[in-house]
């Protein structure tokens, strides 16, 4: 067990530039360790880097850019020279982890450098096998029905056996990627690729009493059973039983369905993207008590800055009544955890740690502190929210790797500062370090 004295800082200001300081030595380390080591074979080995996005923004720094760059034209060479990626993506993956890499890190450097002609053309180069119009690799996407063709595809085969046929959340990031290209490009076709899929989703989610676990041509699917719960479970071994709505919700969170839904919806003003992002949170929203689904708390925000509509605010206010940040003195930690099975709810893993308050179990969540500060117009519960935020990543630092090995991995320095695999860019840093910038 690690512990650690929270220090408090006088005001908010303090708080973040404090914060800043540990990220930069964080990212510091990471180049001095890294940046002679060869690429591996790890499928998402510097999605890690993604948590420094809020510190390069406030704090440029050319060196590191090269840093990211350099990481990204050596995983490239390695990935192709090795056979294992063919035209410009995978041979064969999943749709989970296959599309990691193209998402989260090519995405994240190109928002920190829009300009960075390598950064888009990697990133169009796989986008060009989503909808077909690279004649160099199988079709992936069916435009009849709206559909991907299997969960395992790549430039060599699309998986035709019993089961793959099944459409998962894990399929909104192939929508991630296609709107990224589109934000890229400004091309159409990307555009109407993320909603020939996501409408398909929209409807599904409004279609019914119940949240849809997975898609096929002839409709929505709310139970996973037989060879396309074996195909799915595969590949997706920390996806909850998907027999509530809960689960079924958190599944399409953990894969970027709320953001990609309100974003289609700014993009193209079609209310029923916005219908069914409503739909998932109004399931979300009564997680978010729970000290564990900060990615809940992290999607009200969304809907809230996307929307201006602040009809989830009376849950986040409810969810922290009688809680008392400042009367923490002491953050703890057992990084040692491993569970016989993944427990419900949002934020959930069965290697995820467990973390105390004063030697109790945690209630105060800083992402979830850190919105209600953002409600509230309350620089003193911001204050708190990143001081409580700072300490935990200062434990991880202690007890964890960088995340340079499993990115999804709830073990990792980078699994508390953007996330585990299940929050999916819900950290401390990304999302009370970074909304924090943007809302004082």
């Amino acid at each position: 067990m690690l512990h650690l004295i929270i220090n408090r800082s006088p005001d908010a200001g303090t708080a973040c530039a404090r914060l800043l300081d540990d990220v930069g030595a964080w990212a510091g380390d990471c180049m001095r360790d890294f940046a002679d080591v060869p690429a591996t074979d790890i499928h998402d080995q510097v999605t890690y880097t993604t948590a420094w996005a809020p510190w390069l923004v406030a704090r440029p720094d050319p060196a590191v850019m090269v840093f990211l760059r350099c990481q990204r034209d050596r995983i490239r060479a390695h990935f192709v020279t090795t056979g294992q990626w063919v035209h410009g993506y995978w041979t064969m993956f999943e749709a989970h982890h296959g599309t990691e890499h193209f998402e989260l890190f090519l995405g994240a450097l190109w928002r920190l450098d829009p300009g960075d002609s390598e950064t888009v053309a990697q990133l169009v180069d796989a986008t060009e096998h989503l909808g077909n119009w690279s004649t160099a690799a199988p079709p992936w996407f069916d435009w009849e029905t709206g559909l991907f063709r299997a969960m395992h595809f790549g430039t060599h085969e699309v998986r035709e056996d019993p089961g793959e046929a099944m459409n998962v959340a894990d399929h909104f990031r192939c929508i991630n990627i296609s709107l990224l290209a589109h934000a890229m490009t400004g091309e159409g076709r990307y555009l109407a690729l993320a909603c020939a899929h996501a409408s398909r989703w929209a409807g599904a989610i409004l279609a019914g009493k119940a949240l849809p676990a997975g898609l096929l041509p002839e409709g929505p699917v709310y139970t996973l059973v037989g060879k396309a719960e074996t195909a799915y479970r595969a590949f997706a071994g920390m996806a909850g039983a998907l027999d509530d709505a809960v689960d079924r919700a958190e599944n399409l969170l953990a894969s970027g369905a709320v953001g990609a839904l309100l974003r289609l919806w700014q993009l193209t003003g079609e209310g029923n993207y916005r219908a069914a992002a409503e739909r998932l949170l109004d399931v979300l929203a009564t997680q978010l008590a729970d000290p564990d689904a900060g990615a809940a708390a992290n999607a009200v925000r969304a809907y809230r800055r996307a929307t201006g509509d602040t009809q989830y605010d009376a849950r986040v206010l409810a969810a922290v009544e009688g809680m008392d940040p400042w009367a923490i003195r002491t953050l703890s930690l057992n990084p040692q955890v491993r569970r016989p099975q993944r427990p419900r709810g949002v934020g959930k893993r069965s290697d995820a740690p467990d973390w105390f308050e004063d030697g109790a179990p945690r209630r105060c969540n800083p992402i979830l502190l850190g919105l209600t500060a953002e409600i509230l117009g309350d620089h003193h519960l911001a204050t708190a929210a990143l001081d409580l935020a700072r300490a935990y990543f200062a434990l991880a630092r202690q007890a964890f790797p960088a995340g340079r090995d499993h990115g999804c991995a709830a073990t990792s320095i980078s699994a508390v500062a953007r996330g585990h695999g299940r929050e999916n860019g819900a950290g401390v840093i990304t999302a009370v370090l970074g909304p924090y910038m943007d809302f004082k």
